[in-house]
């Protein structure tokens, strides 16, 4: 398999100290934020990004899916459930926003749980692939419609350990 270089580690470090400070300005450093990190894909850029952010962001997970191989399948799948975020502040954390349905659905559901802020962010904003309407409100990064690998995303449960972006020929 050939995986050409997409962004460098130096790259994703320079972007993720960017998109923090504009977090931490729509948050500020005061209230609570759950800082909601969709596993598996996003823990590297979570790990990353809380490490750049001021304290009052705490870390809290689920897993939750919706591709095989290289494809997503349109359908989620719920490994978890979510954490109670009734009457909080919440950044939803991601890898990749591609076709949008999984941020979507999980921002809509925190909302209707009772929410009281909901906010999206994601390292990697991957154009042309939207199935549903949906723009994340944060993005580290850009890239057209190709098949990435590494800093988290991965294809079958490969290559996420990579410390850059690339994309498979």
């Amino acid at each position: 398999m050939n995986i050409k270089s997409l962004y460098t580690a130096e790259q994703i470090q320079e972007a993720v100290q960017k998109v923090a400070q504009q977090i931490e300005n729509c948050f500020g450093s005061k209230e609570p934020v759950v800082a909601l990190c969709l596993l598996n894909g996003a823990i590297w850029y979570a790990a990353d990004l809380l490490r750049c952010l001021p304290a009052n962001f705490e870390l809290q997970t689920i897993r939750i899916s919706s591709y095989e191989g290289k494809d997503s399948t349109g359908k989620l799948k719920w490994h978890n459930a979510l954490p109670d975020c009734a009457g909080k502040q919440v950044l939803v954390i991601d890898d990749v926003l591609d076709t949008g349905l999984t941020m979507k659905e999980v921002c809509d559901t925190l909302l209707q749980n009772g929410a009281s802020k909901v906010a999206s962010t994601v390292a990697i904003n991957k154009t042309g692939r939207r199935s549903v309407q949906y723009e994340a409100d944060f993005c580290a990064l850009q890239c057209e419609d190709c098949f990435l690998v590494g800093y988290g995303l991965d294809f079958n449960g490969k290559y996420r350990n990579l410390p850059y972006i690339g994309y498979i020929e």
